[in-house]
């Protein structure tokens, strides 16, 4: 219509969440274009804020905002596991048209010239479009021994060191 302004695009980033840490911090999550955005805000005095962004693969929906986050476990001195979930890209006649894609991911704070935020282990546990199921006992934390159980196809655990080095177990 005559007079009318156009509509400035709105932004591709869209306000998360914020998660409480136990450490005292913040964890917030938004999306950004076709990635995850994950900043980490420690408690006053211990450390400054980092951020990292998660990538997605091509069973993920082009723009997906985050359906999901969750925080399984903290462990100190800056490790995170976490999940994140995802509309799955459709396919042809309806398939996926609302199926989901779920990650596990264990970030953890470098130390060093590249400090920040780093994510260190990356592994998908449910998919529409790959027929990929998380079993009865889905995903588990037991943090006396550090140690990640996924209920899969086939049941994996993972011991996460202190840094957020994964390696089976």
């Amino acid at each position: 219509m005559a007079g009318q302004q156009p509509q400035k695009s709105k932004s591709q980033i869209v306000r998360g969440h914020v998660l409480a840490l136990a450490s005292g911090g913040t964890l917030r999550y938004s999306t950004d274009h076709n990635r995850t955005l994950v900043e980490i805000r420690p408690a006053k005095g211990a450390g400054e804020k980092m951020q990292v962004r998660l990538s997605r693969d091509e069973t993920v929906a082009p723009g997906s905002r985050v359906l999901a986050f969750e925080l399984l476990a903290e462990k100190p001195p800056g490790v995170y596991l976490v999940t994140d979930r995802y509309a799955s890209r459709p396919g042809p006649m309806s398939y996926c048209q609302t199926g989901q894609e779920q990650f596990v991911r264990v970030l953890a704070r470098a130390q060093g010239l590249k400090s920040g935020l780093h994510e260190t282990f990356s592994s998908k546990v449910e998919s529409c479009r790959t027929n990929l199921e998380l079993g009865p006992a889905g995903l588990s934390w037991d943090g006396a021994s550090s140690t990640l159980t996924v209920d899969g196809d086939q049941l994996k655990r993972y011991r996460i060191s202190e840094n957020g080095l994964v390696t089976p177990y």
